[in-house]
């Protein structure tokens, strides 16, 4: 049976200050003598190294984790989980592991791995997507951010063949606020490629969301990806984020406004808000960029801008981080690389 108390702690905010590792080590030592089933024992680890909690045995957790795997308890989800707090192990667990886990899940750690192989996003890059985007059917949205989720992206809208829409952009951020990496339940929105489908059936919770309906972005199936991407593409590590947030069953992504006030002038993203992993477009007194969104995306389809056609909104999109550098992303960033 799980453990409740746990599951608050791993689906809650991951916050390193002093005062939140010292509260957290305490719960730890509460529940620990609790815990018990297969993935609360991983979830358990790795907590206890984010929060410096000295696990009464350690050896025997990573025993206990090893045999998980020989027994066929833990799949790909739970590896990739591993692979990104390898740190947090032992050389001896690493040993054992690579000599327990089968051929299958040997190509999922490998993927992994290359995951993390950041790059910059080059011109060459930039027209292998476009060759791609122009395949798809429906709205094309491309998602431009920094390596730092910090600063400001720029969303672009393609026409059919491809080329970037002229004098339409749009800024959105894609920080999550629970300061969790993309392969955990409310972290920073995957980089990859999405399909835009449809809208929520309601504009509601308005504080949270903003004024208008959302619009809801699922995975694009490994299969499609390889299949469609030229070998460039595939050798980049952007797309396979998603790939992985899918297998670690990330979900209810979305693009949408919010009613919430960033009251930092000092962030480097104001006024933009922190999500819980979606993408965040603003929503002000001034700006309706969620409302531009919506009618742009209908009139790119050829439909009249109004409430019953927003469910009819359908395409793709791909969140792409650009480069490293330590600023909000820019129209003219987006040019240069067009050229």
């Amino acid at each position: 049976m799980r453990n409740k108390e746990l599951d608050k702690i791993w689906n809650g905010h991951w916050r390193n200050s002093i005062l939140e590792s010292s509260k957290m080590k305490y719960h730890l030592k509460e529940i620990e003598p609790s815990i018990s089933s297969p993935l609360d024992i991983l979830h358990f680890y790795i907590l206890s190294n984010l929060y410096n909690y000295s696990i009464k045995d350690r050896n025997e957790s990573e025993v206990k984790i090893i045999s998980f795997f020989r027994e066929g308890t833990f799949t790909a989800s739970e590896l990739y989980l591993i692979y990104f707090y390898k740190h947090a192990f032992s050389e001896a667990f690493h040993i054992t592991l690579d000599a327990t886990i089968d051929r299958d899940l040997s190509k999922v750690w490998n993927f992994a791995g290359l995951s993390t192989n950041f790059s910059n996003f080059s011109r060459n890059h930039w027209r292998s997507l476009k060759q791609f985007m122009a395949q798809r059917e429906g709205v094309k949205l491309v998602l431009f951010l920094r390596r730092d989720r910090k600063y400001i992206g720029q969303m672009v809208l393609l026409n059919s063949d491809g080329s970037i829409k002229k004098n339409w952009n749009l800024p959105a951020l894609c920080k999550g606020r629970a300061n969790k990496p993309f392969y955990v339940s409310n972290g920073q929105t995957p980089c990859g490629i999405y399909q835009v489908d449809s809208v929520m059936p309601e504009a509601n919770e308005k504080k949270l969301f903003g004024n208008n309906r959302r619009l809801k972005l699922e995975f694009v199936n490994r299969e499609i990806i390889e299949e469609q991407f030229d070998e460039l593409l595939l050798e980049h590590h952007f797309w396979k984020e998603a790939i992985i947030a899918q297998a670690r069953g990330r979900s209810l992504l979305r693009i949408h406004g919010t009613g919430l006030k960033n009251k930092n002038f000092l962030s480097s993203h104001y006024p933009h808000v922190t999500t819980s992993g979606c993408i965040s477009m603003r929503e002000t007194s001034k700006e309706d960029h969620q409302r531009e969104l919506l009618d742009t995306l209908m009139n790119s389809l050829g439909l009249e801008q109004n409430f019953s056609n927003e469910v009819h909104i359908s395409g793709t999109l791909a969140v792409i981080e650009l480069d490293e550098s330590a600023s909000s992303v820019e129209l003219k960033d987006i040019v240069e690389l067009d050229q």
